[in-house]
């Protein structure tokens, strides 16, 4: 008979019901940011000196929650931005308490199990819907929309992948990890989303590439070099793609290939976002502040994006979305904390990868490689804001790790 211990038993139902509210929180409703809150909340509470030491430590992931709260002093919606502050500034306390507080292995056994069932209620539902921008009839299973289900099964298929590779200490975890992968790959390829299926195995790729150059016979300063080339070749990409966006050559280019010019109408959802910046450039006009029935751009992008006024949305791209909210305060923060995951990323490559670095690094290069034409970071009650706790946490620790070797000089 299968023995779980008491601790592992509380672990396993926390982080089930933790994921659960999240994963299923357009499916519960309201219901699911009370058992988010209830549950996630006694996390904190039994763990209070722990979880504090984890936010003091990782005080960068603090910094855009407490910008939301202190941008209701100079938000048009004070009321809405403060509550909106505050659900976000709850969930990455609780985010933080869970990846401090709770054994991997356990947190992504309650994530799988989680992502398993919403995976397979989507798949055999057939709830569909008309995307407005694209006309296209596609899969949103229980989960309210395709980016939201997309996005979904991608970190279920990050999470399964780790856990089956790395994290899996029996074959009930391996198995759960199996599952978790499969049914998000179903998902995947049955909502037809070919940039989270191709950026997701795409992710797991580099990952590979990443282990197996951090393990070559190559020198730490050759992989350093190797590294800072890569990343300097990468920035001089993401400038050109920013630089040549909307302009008659690539609007001509993309129309000589049968595409969309304005990337389904996100160029002119950018150009409101950039009205937006233009009225508040320093601060921004306050966290969830624009998105609000009566405020013109909001207003504007709902129409553009051809959903009815007052339904969740956003800009579609990171670096647009943010400084609407945030200014160009709130968009060198978000640019520092890219760097500093960047930074991580390199010391770990450079000799010390391990398998346990494959989910936080793959899910990093999945949403930074999204994050042109989509927004998932730093919202409140949304499982992809945890992993992003969990990302950077990870991140910090091996990076500190390579560290501790480089100095005992164990890698030459």
């Amino acid at each position: 008979m299968l023995e779980i211990k008491k601790d592992t038993a509380i672990g396993l139902v926390a982080s089930f019901l933790i994921t659960s509210a999240l994963v299923w929180n357009t499916f519960l409703g309201a219901a699911a940011a009370a058992l988010f809150l209830l549950v996630g909340g006694g996390v904190v509470i039994f763990h209070l000196h722990r979880t504090l030491l984890g936010t003091q430590y990782n005080w960068m992931v603090m910094v855009y929650p407490v910008l939301a709260v202190l941008s209701t002093l100079w938000s048009q919606y004070p009321v809405d931005t403060f509550r909106a502050a505050i659900q976000f500034l709850l969930t990455t306390i609780i985010g933080i308490a869970v990846v401090y507080n709770i054994k991997k292995e356990h947190f992504f056994v309650g994530l799988s199990a989680s992502v398993i069932i919403i995976m397979a209620l989507s798949l055999v539902s057939n709830r569909v819907e008309t995307n407005g921008m694209t006309g296209e009839t596609v899969l949103i299973g229980y989960l309210g929309s395709k980016n939201f289900l997309a996005q979904t099964a991608s970190i279920g298929f990050f999470v399964g992948f780790g856990l089956f590779y790395a994290l899996a200490k029996t074959k009930v975890e391996k198995l759960i990890g199996i599952l978790s992968l499969l049914f998000s790959i179903a998902v995947l390829l049955k909502a037809k989303s070919l940039g989270a299926t191709v950026t997701s195995f795409g992710s797991i790729f580099l990952c590979f590439c990443l282990y197996h150059f951090s393990h070559s016979p190559l020198t730490q300063r050759s992989q350093k070099a190797i590294l800072n080339l890569i990343y300097l070749l990468a920035m001089c990409v993401i400038i050109f793609v920013y630089v040549i966006f909307g302009t008659p050559e690539f609007n001509h280019f993309m129309i000589e290939i049968g595409k969309d010019p304005t990337l389904t109408s996100r160029t002119l959802i950018w150009a409101e976002g950039e009205k937006a910046i233009a009225q508040a450039p320093i601060l921004g006009a306050g966290y969830n502040a624009i998105f609000q029935i009566g405020n013109p751009i909001g207003e504007a992008v709902w129409k553009i994006g051809l959903v009815p006024p007052g339904v969740g949305f956003n800009f579609h791209n990171m670096f647009v979305h943010w400084t609407v909210h945030f200014g160009y305060v709130g968009l060198i923060i978000y640019l520092l904390i890219l760097a500093r995951l960047l930074y991580n990323i390199r010391l770990i490559a450079c000799g010390h990868f391990q398998k346990r670095d494959f989910i936080p690094v793959a899910y990093f290069v999945f949403f930074i490689s999204r994050s042109v034409l989509e927004v998932d970071w730093f919202s409140q009650f949304t499982i992809a804001h945890v992993m992003y706790c969990y990302c950077w946490i990870e991140l910090e620790s091996s990076a500190q790790k390579a560290k501790q070797l480089n100095k005992k000089g164990t890698i030459s």
